[in-house]
């Protein structure tokens, strides 16, 4: 049985019965990581563990969309030989590490806290409901009214930001709406203060003039070979300035940032509807191309990662890293304590795509556990964007269809 935690080993050496690539299959309710809202299991299979000697996976079926990264400064304190690997459906998910505070009990597998209730591994998600829906916008707990319309209520939770007098989420003028999600003003306040840091992945389309205006999903097209799609990424630490600095794109610098206390690591994290030429499954393929932008470009098709100021290939989902292709920091000097960028990726389409009200891809961006925890990132509505296809108003509730 590989170590895990003591609390943790028990727990899933319980469930592996000690027979070697055995797999146990357990009909839990609900999964849920760190402070992350609990998503609802698929059941069958719920969780699945298979131990194989030196190493396991605990892969977790869920109704709705979990993306998973490991952030830390000291990658050799990770506990490696445990993968968790989220399941939806026919998608791709990347799988994490560092599995600890691991405990089953009323229907809840919960990882992550331990029992002092500290979040001690390098292991950060982003949970969202089966229709996109942000279960808890605020890492605070802070909830909404009940009494709000599904689109309104999630609009609301989707964007932060106070509306003006006439502005209605029941049928969102979006050119009000502010693009920049980390960088509120006082003509565009915020609903809820992000003091420590703020990370952000955020759908965007051209507008008139080289201006871009914000949209509910991600932007996509498609030629019926390959699949593109374009999202907006924003890094914050501490509050904006309100001068020059705050404005215009910064984008992140490929080489080694500093890892000090003031400072914090996101991941952007990407998952898609996968499919495997001659087998079938999901949409798209694990190959392709991924750039990053410093805007937001006029069309979008097969040469929007010419002249890139970087890119690189595809080959599963993508995750920011560095040494694989950039990292993501902000913080006081010497790091940025901004970044605001584009990151393009096409995908070769391999399976029939997706019914046109489920999403095709997802992007999260997810912070370090550690300054999630004190308060960073605060408002976390924003940190996940879906794409559909091009002809998608986006989730039935996006357009009033609950």
């Amino acid at each position: 049985m590989p170590a895990l935690k003591t609390s943790a080993a028990r727990f899933l050496a319980g469930l592996a019965a000690s027979a070697l690539f055995a797999p146990v299959i357990c009909a839990a309710a609900q999964v849920k990581v760190n402070d992350e809202a609990p998503l609802d299991l698929q059941s069958p299979p719920g969780f699945t563990y298979i131990n194989g000697g030196t190493s396991a996976t605990l892969s977790v079926a869920t109704t709705g969309f979990m993306a998973c990264a490991n952030i830390t400064a000291d990658p050799g304190a990770m506990l490696t030989n445990i993968n968790m690997v989220p399941q939806h459906g026919q998608w791709r998910f990347p799988g994490a590490v560092d599995l600890r505070g691991v405990g089953y009990g009323s229907g809840t597998l919960a990882v992550g806290r331990n029992t002092l209730g500290t979040i001690v591994s390098a292991l950060t998600c982003h949970a969202s409901g089966a229709e996109g829906e942000i279960l808890e916008p605020l890492s605070d707990g802070l909830m909404q009214s009940g009494f709000d319309s599904k689109m309104v209520e999630q609009f609301t939770n989707l964007v932060n930001w106070v509306p003006g007098q006439g502005f209605t989420w029941s049928n969102p003028d979006w050119t009000q709406v502010p693009t920049d999600p980390c960088t509120p003003s006082v003509s565009q306040p915020a609903r809820a203060a992000e003091d420590v840091s703020c990370g952000a992945a955020v759908g965007a389309l051209p507008a008139a003039a080289g201006a871009s205006v914000r949209a509910p999903t991600i932007w996509t097209a498609t030629d019926s070979v390959n699949f593109y799609y374009v999202v907006r990424i924003d890094a914050r630490w501490g509050l904006p300035t309100g001068g020059i600095q705050d404005t215009g794109p910064v984008l992140p610098d490929t080489t080694r940032q500093p890892q000090t206390q003031s400072a914090t690591e996101y991941k952007l994290v990407e998952a898609y509807s996968r499919g495997v030429v001659g087998v079938g499954g999901g949409y798209l393929g694990d190959t392709g191309q991924w750039c990053v932008l410093g805007s937001l470009p006029t069309t979008l098709n097969g040469s929007v990662c010419n002249g890139a100021p970087t890119s690189g290939t595809l080959n599963g989902p993508f995750v920011s890293a560095y040494g694989a292709n950039f990292p993501i920091v902000v913080g006081a000097p010497p790091s940025a304590s901004r970044l605001s960028f584009y990151v393009a990726f096409i995908r070769p389409i391999v399976g029939a795509p997706p019914p046109v009200d489920e999403p095709a891809v997802e992007v999260s961006m997810l912070i370090d556990p550690t300054v999630g925890s004190v308060g960073g990132d605060r408002f976390k509505g924003d940190d996940v964007a879906f794409g559909f296809l091009p002809v998608s108003q986006g989730f039935p509730w996006m357009h009033g269809g609950q």
